[in-house]
């Protein structure tokens, strides 16, 4: 006879019983309610997908009292710190605590109102639209992980959604702020010549920050005129940094690089070999710069070039949007960039596209030259038939 799940012979008294799981108490341990001596294995499977069906919310949990702040810090920290890079975990612990006022409360009795609420709190804030969403979504991942452990029959984060998305502005340097920009600094000044490089080679490239802080001088070929991006940086401090793996699988790449790229490079090589042998290629005193180094100089040499001011990021923008101005493709911009999906390509630079369309359409101007024939020419001898006007009531 085959086997039927969740149903078990009672080999001594010759009867079958049925075993239902309803989930786990506090202390993590499992909770079941079993029932025996049916005549049949039938008998007994009809037991259990019944009770189970008929099971209430609240039987479900009432053997729950585990309190959200328990919850997530014996279960779904470990488990998500298992499964992500380290600076992710990071970025995560610290919007963790804005999850603060429901660490009292018990999963079961957390309730879509209560969210609701918590949304509107945030929205009331100086907080970015991104900011409140990835919050929600940290919520609906804990809860997520409850349901999956049978403490909730529901996520009632998932219930009550998350606030409405706003596509957010991608801010970045034309080539002519660009041009305004890097011809601020003094190359004869050696520190002048390490920024500048950092931020041409930024703009030439569209690297993340943690890339260009991962790069080592091995990872360039001046021979072949590549650079080779397989890791990125995770910064905290000066003593606390680890060279970690790129963003994606996606992000692992060979970028060739322009004649005057190069010869930057190959300058600012030269110069650090007055501090010694250093591994970094972007580094004065054989440490990585700090994550907030280039946003400095950003700020200072944008209000010398009397340009607008953009984060470091936005020079992958800057980057992007001087490819689509030299006529590259979506497939060349996603390869170059590091994207894993096509559409993460398009979605965030279909607005840069639509800039290069209109300067397509600008260059039609004066391109094609009509010349007008006053004189009639031919007249229309068509086939169409031409429906007259009603006469004039007089």
């Amino acid at each position: 006879m085959p086997k039927i799940s969740n149903v078990y012979q009672d080999k001594l008294r010759g009867t079958w019983y049925s075993k239902v799981s309803l989930g786990y108490d506090d202390t993590g341990k499992r909770v079941t309610k079993t029932k025996r001596g049916f005549t049949s294995q039938k008998a007994a499977k009809k037991w259990h997908d019944e009770f189970r069906a008929n099971y209430s919310k609240t039987a479900l949990t009432q053997n729950s009292t585990m309190s959200f702040e328990n919850f997530m810090n014996d279960y779904y920290i470990p488990d998500y710190k298992a499964r992500v890079r380290l600076r992710t975990f990071d970025q995560a612990m610290g919007k963790i605590r804005r999850l603060h006022i429901f660490y009292n409360k018990k999963l079961t009795d957390i309730s879509p109102v209560m969210i609701k609420k918590w949304h509107n709190d945030l929205l009331t804030e100086n907080l970015s639209n991104n900011y409140i969403r990835s919050l929600h979504q940290i919520l609906q991942q804990i809860l997520d992980l409850a349901v999956t452990l049978e403490l909730v029959e529901h996520n009632v984060a998932r219930k009550v959604g998350n606030v409405k998305k706003v596509k957010s502005k991608v801010d970045f340097w034309t080539k002519e702020e660009f041009e305004r920009f890097i011809s601020t600094f003094d190359k004869t000044d050696i520190f002048e010549r390490f920024k500048f490089t950092a931020i041409w080679f930024l703009f030439l490239t569209g690297l993340r920050l943690g890339e260009l802080m991962a790069l080592n001088w091995t990872d360039v070929d001046f021979l072949e005129a590549t650079v080779k991006i397989d890791k990125s940086m995770y910064y905290k401090n000066k003593r606390e940094w680890y060279i970690t793996d790129t963003k994606t699988s996606s992000s692992i790449r060979l970028l060739y690089l322009d004649e005057l790229t190069l010869q930057y490079l190959n300058e600012w090589k030269q110069v650090q070999k007055q501090f010694g042998n250093i591994d970094f290629i972007f580094s004065y005193d054989g440490l990585p710069i700090g994550t907030t180094f280039l946003g400095h100089i950003i700020d200072t040499h944008s209000e010398y070039a009397k340009i607008k001011r953009i984060r470091v990021h936005d020079l992958r923008h800057s980057h992007a949007s001087f490819m689509l101005s030299l006529g590259m493709n979506d497939l060349e911009m996603q390869n170059r960039l590091g994207h894993g999906d096509i559409r993460t390509t398009l979605g965030t630079y279909s607005h840069l596209r639509f800039n290069a369309m209109k300067d397509v359409a600008e260059k039609f101007k004066g391109q094609i030259e009509v010349t007008e024939n006053s004189k009639g020419g031919s007249k229309f001898r068509g086939n169409q038939y031409v429906r007259k006007a009603p006469p004039a009531e007089s």
